[in-house]
């Protein structure tokens, strides 16, 4: 089967920023970005709130070996936004230096909260949490499997 499974971050008007703070700190390629003026202009029923022409109707990121989608609608409109506890982004390596480097560079930005500081653990040689400034928990982890 050839598939891939992309986590996709709702970022209720805030994906612009995060989109350049991944470019900035873990060296993110955008792959694809459109905001909702260039969705109105390929789709004049497309409506949106005055202000809102920069905001982000669909991106697509290469974070290292993998995508990361990011908008700013949340996709079960049935619930209104809210940032949950219940999703982390993992980025693993088992070369100890780009993990290393990746939790420096994050760091770096003051509205980036340490959770756990980057250490040795009992399953990894090093491991970090942070939440990033829009809320996202992101795991650090030099990884020692093949996976």
């Amino acid at each position: 089967m050839n598939f891939e499974a992309i986590p996709f971050l709702s970022l209720n008007g805030n994906a612009a920023a995060a989109i350049t703070f991944y470019e900035k700190y873990l060296g993110a390629k955008v792959l694809f970005k459109k905001n909702y003026k260039e969705m109105k202009e390929m789709n004049p029923n497309f409506s949106y709130e005055e202000g809102q022409d920069e905001y982000i109707t669909h991106s697509v990121l290469e974070i290292g070996a993998n995508k990361l989608m990011i908008a700013e609608e949340e996709m079960d409109t049935t619930r209104p936004w809210q940032l949950g506890n219940s999703f982390s982004l993992c980025i693993q390596s088992k070369d100890k230096s780009v993990i290393h480097h990746l939790y420096e560079s994050l760091v770096q930005h003051e509205k980036v909260t340490v959770l756990l500081p980057f250490e040795e653990n009992v399953f990894s040689p090093g491991y970090a949490i942070i939440r990033d400034p829009f809320g996202i928990v992101i795991q650090l982890c030099v990884t020692v499997h093949d996976f």
